[in-house]
């Protein structure tokens, strides 16, 4: 957790989205930890309830004091400092359109953070979906040619990375 914030570095002020969050678990523990002004979870899967229990959760086990706004499924996406992808890059169908919305969605000099299972020799398939798993140049060349610059990588474990790109 500390080494996913020190990467992406967010402020107390900040607004940040998480796209495919799924229930929310790595945000609500991450924001606890280190809070933001607003977190926008977007997935068709969360709930309120799914939110609310993470945030008991995490604050009973933890004695942290929950700080954070939340926001969930936002109509729009607006006005974000930094959106957050766990290891969700891969299952978008559209992913130009996604870049695209992330683009529009972030303040001038926002940050795009990718938690991504690569492949790094051969092509290889996510455990969980089936999908492709993308190689490190093939993410980075598609948030180029987005609009992004590449920041940095940094290596999360022996199958993931965190990608960081800047508008």
């Amino acid at each position: 957790m500390k080494e996913f914030y020190e990467f992406a570095l967010w402020q107390k002020e900040d607004h940040i989205a998480s796209i495919g969050c799924g229930y929310g678990w790595w945000e609500v523990s991450l924001c606890l930890h280190y809070p933001a002004k607003k977190m926008a979870f977007v997935d068709p899967l969360v709930e309120k309830e799914d939110i609310d229990e993470s945030i008991a959760y995490f604050t009973e086990k933890t004695g942290l004091t929950w700080k954070t706004e939340v926001e969930l499924n936002p109509e729009k996406i607006v006005e974000k400092d930094q959106i957050w992808i766990f290891n969700a890059w891969h299952e978008f169908e559209d992913r130009p359109a996604m870049l695209a919305k992330i683009h529009k969605a972030l303040n001038e000099g926002g940050i795009v953070i990718i938690e991504e299972e690569i492949s790094k020799y051969h092509r290889l398939q996510h455990d969980g979906c089936g999908k492709d798993l993308f190689f490190e140049k093939e993410i980075i060349a598609e948030f180029s040619q987005g609009g992004f610059q590449y920041v940095a990588t940094k290596t999360k474990d022996e199958v993931a990375v965190y990608l960081k790109f800047r508008k």
